[in-house]
């Protein structure tokens, strides 16, 4: 099944990069996930619960690339397949959109077929995006205010004007 998700973070490109590839800094706001790890092989290991209590074990791999805007990656093992790209467009200072595009498919035919009538990962994904979204809008300690780190939330464009009539 084919996902794409656009969300934005108060940073820069490369410090959203930098901090979407840590996900030990943000893995407790996320609800139903119980493991969100690099390992030491550079492989980012996920495991979490759908609403109806699958539990999606996958480990995925970065695949090289020439666009340092985009991250390739694919699963290297779990139950389910997975191919996928993040990229990043800065918007202005201190704001980057990221289109997250996912390629999975269940091995278990069962699995699909209640995903595919539920819509499970996909509303898995949405409330996981809310969370990394508000995880990130928080302003970072120690950070200048000079610097194109996180901006305040309030000056986030879907914002500005919501009052104007």
């Amino acid at each position: 099944m084919l996902i794409q998700k656009t969300f934005h973070l108060h940073c820069g490109q490369e410090a959203t990069r930098a901090r979407l590839a840590n996900p030990a800094g943000y893995r407790w706001r996320f609800a139903g996930v119980e493991t969100a790890e690099i390992t030491p092989e550079k492989k980012a290991h996920f495991v979490f619960r759908v609403v109806w209590g699958f539990r999606v074990d996958v480990e995925l791999v970065q695949l090289p690339g020439e666009n340092p805007a985009q991250t390739l990656f694919r699963s290297s093992r779990g139950n389910v397949r997975v191919l996928g790209a993040l990229e990043y467009f800065p918007i202005r200072a201190g704001l980057t959109e990221i289109v997250l595009t996912l390629d999975y498919i269940l091995d278990s035919p069962f699995c699909r077929l209640v995903d595919f009538l539920c819509h499970s990962i996909d509303h898995f994904l949405n409330r996981q995006l809310t969370q990394l979204e508000a995880h990130f809008a928080q302003p970072l300690e120690g950070i200048r205010a000079d610097t194109d780190l996180p901006t305040p939330i309030n000056h986030h464009p879907r914002l500005q004007g919501a009052d104007d009539g």
